[in-house]
């Protein structure tokens, strides 16, 4: 492809999620930055988000199945053809990548992507020690937030000058118009009570558990509702504790949903209640759609996100009754509309787009 510098992204890709989702703006702001994007797809990955992603985008699959596999295929694409860059999201893509350049010879700079806090998604020994060894082969990597990087410094042996943080490119231009759309959902119609919403995979990491028993404190109190966003393997549980609470009345998980932001903008409050991130990219989407937010402090983010407590409250991690005591507080002096905005320029996609350039050396600043 003459005349545009290429980038290519590796990953075993779903068709959505978190990381799809941020890879799919990345790639639309590329394009529209002059550098041509390149997906190419590990161990049976799939086209991220195949009926939004911009048809300019070159998609390789490389039809791989184990790691090893993958390392043969993508040594063979670096010596044929070697993009200007390499982008990793994921573990297996990152080791994948720093071993098949080594096996090729092709000198394409990597950037390692950490989208989580890898001492807690990392927690086989094997996983860890390979980490360790492996990401600091990379040219450089990218931590989310300087909570993931302090992670990386502190767990992993990184180098610090190996690491930049940038922030995922969450607040694009089309969130006004995606706030405005309808919801089909009884509750956000108007004239109910205050609905509170929570968004995310149904599992241990989100601590939905403490939610419910939050909400089940505050609703002692006052009259509220509480949908949760996402599905996941805890479903079942957690609607047995939202009737052994006595709210299921009041709970609605709602499963999965396409965009969550039209949610975001009719509620009255943004709960995160995790026990770990990366960033919490949804935090931002609340925020950008106009949700007032209580999070927990958990590692990484949500302090860094909510400006140390400024813009949002911070509840210690896995405390019912701190959490309810800190939405009922929102829900009874809500910020204004400025505060919420506060902050939100540092997630702006273009920007962040330009920083990830300007790191691989493609944009100057």
């Amino acid at each position: 492809m003459v005349g545009k510098p290429r980038v290519a992204i590796l990953s075993p890709f779903k068709a959505w999620g978190g990381i799809e989702r941020k890879v799919l703006i990345l790639c639309r702001e590329f394009l529209a930055q002059g550098v041509q994007p390149q997906i190419i797809l590990t161990r049976g990955g799939v086209v991220p988000y195949p009926d939004e992603l911009p048809p300019e985008v070159e998609v390789i699959d490389l039809a791989s199945g184990g790691k090893l596999d993958s390392v043969r295929k993508l040594t063979r694409l670096l010596r044929e053809d070697p993009p200007a860059a390499l982008l990793t999201a994921k573990d297996h893509a990152a080791k994948v990548a720093v071993i098949a350049r080594r096996i090729s010879g092709c000198p394409v700079p990597i950037f390692v992507k950490i989208t989580n806090t890898p001492s807690q998604t990392l927690r086989r020994r094997f996983k860890r020690w390979t980490a360790r060894l492996l990401y600091r082969q990379a040219d450089c990597v990218i931590a989310i937030s300087e909570g993931v990087r302090d992670d990386l410094i502190a767990n992993f042996g990184m180098d610090p000058g190996k690491i930049r943080v940038i922030y995922n490119p969450t607040v694009t231009p089309c969130i006004p118009g995606r706030a405005a759309q309808p919801v089909d959902h009884p509750w956000f119609q108007g004239g109910g009570p205050p609905v509170i919403v929570g968004a995310g995979r149904l599992t241990g990491q989100k601590d939905f558990a403490t939610l419910i028993e939050a909400f089940a404190r505050l609703r002692m109190r006052q009259s509220a509702r509480l949908v949760i966003l996402g599905d996941g393997p805890l479903r079942d549980s957690l609607q047995q504790r939202a009737q052994a609470f006595g709210v299921a009345e009041d709970v609605d998980l709602t499963g999965y949903v396409p965009d969550p932001i039209p949610y975001f903008a009719r509620a009255a409050l943004f709960v995160l209640s995790s026990r770990y991130e990366g960033l919490g990219n949804v935090i931002v989407e609340a925020l950008a759609a106009g949700a007032p937010v209580v999070a927990t402090d958990c590692p990484s983010g949500p302090r860094e996100i909510l400006q140390d407590g400024r813009v949002g409250r911070l509840v210690p991690v896995g405390d019912p009754g701190a959490l309810s005591e800190a939405m009922e507080a929102t829900l009874g002096a809500p910020p204004a509309d400025a505060a919420l905005r506060d902050g939100m320029e540092r997630f702006r996609s273009d920007r962040v787009a330009l920083q990830y350039l300007q790191v691989m050396g493609l944009k100057t600043a």
